[in-house]
């Protein structure tokens, strides 16, 4: 049996936001096993890692495995969204909760569970924008990390295709982030950017139906002026976008040679934000002298909630030792 409950870190010092994670944990622990700690990319917090829909929870299928498994979500995302800025109109500040402001809720929740489950170091798994985040953390605390694992990698490649979506288009050089403090997802926003990542015009090939649905309800439940809205929309921050310009301009955001520990990369052969190349280069720089990077076809970005998930589960749970 796996028990799951909704935990708050409040800590003066990390701001205003009490943080949200969620701990999935079987009754019976194995404890040769350290805690795994899931951090989210720039749109879809904790939720994409724990759908209601069985099959569809990746931290279940670590947990039934006898791992204590938790996912956090950064400030001004799902279990995290309480904050002063995102109440206001997104225009009167700037983009909020970008990489310093997650790194730093990243280390309040590593310390959580470090404290939580009583024990000197975790995995951490970061998916998209989390593998900048998690990597910029594991650097800077290589002693708190047994194993890192990046799904969806980015380093520091030219995209442009993905600084046309989230630049000014009169920025020639797209350096320039002039969005405002959040942005507003609708149903067809997210369907609209998984479509984009498919090498097909049918998308049944690689999703079940109405999976985009339980996916933006799951999302929409946790703003409660989601359904305020026509159409309904649930509020995300953009600190992420301002970091994804930066890295998607070539400029990598932290330090690979900081990486120490045993680290995974892994992507879906057919994702076009996190690319083969740019993976290459990556795994060259970390020095961890065990890494390794895999593909899983087929697989888009959202490859963990796509009909061919069970292999990256599977790829999660032997990397970390419970296959």
């Amino acid at each position: 049996m796996i028990e799951t409950r909704l935990l708050r870190i409040r800590r003066p010092d990390r701001g205003s936001v009490p943080l949200g994670i969620v701990e999935k944990r079987p009754q019976a622990l194995d404890e040769r096993l350290p805690p795994v700690l899931l951090v989210h990319g720039a749109t879809l917090g904790q939720a994409l890692f724990d759908l209601p829909r069985a099959g569809y929870s990746l931290m279940g299928e670590m947990a039934i495995k006898g791992r204590a498994v938790y996912a956090l979500d950064i400030r001004g995302y799902g279990n995290s969204l309480g904050d002063t800025v995102m109440e206001e109109p997104p225009a009167r500040n700037a983009p909020f909760a970008g990489l310093d402001a997650a790194v730093d809720d990243i280390d309040a929740a590593v310390d959580f569970v470090l404290d939580r489950r009583g024990v000197a170091a975790i995995d951490l798994i970061g998916f998209s924008w989390g593998t900048i985040t998690a990597a910029r953390y594991a650097g800077a605390h290589p002693q708190k990390i047994a194993r890192l694992a990046l799904y969806a990698p980015l380093y520091g490649e030219m995209n442009v295709a993905w600084l046309e979506r989230i630049s000014d288009p009169g920025d020639r050089q797209r350096l320039t982030p002039t969005f405002g403090a959040y942005r507003l997802i609708t149903l067809a926003d997210l369907v609209g950017r998984w479509n984009a990542e498919l090498p097909t015009n049918n998308p049944n090939l690689y999703r079940e139906d109405g999976i985009p649905e339980l996916v933006f309800e799951a999302f929409a439940t946790l703003d409660p002026l989601a359904n305020s809205r026509t159409p309904p929309a649930f509020r995300c921050p953009n600190g992420a976008l301002g970091d994804l310009v930066r890295v998607f301009n070539g400029q990598p955001i932290y330090d690979p040679e900081k990486l120490t520990m045993p680290t995974l990369l892994l992507r879906g052969v057919d994702d076009t934000t996190s690319t083969e190349p740019d993976c290459l280069r990556l795994l060259a720089r970390i020095a961890s002298p065990i890494k390794d990077y895999r593909v899983i076809a087929p697989g888009s970005h959202f490859l963990c909630i796509e009909r061919n998930r069970a292999k990256l589960y599977d790829q999660f749970n032997g990397f970390l030792g419970t296959e």
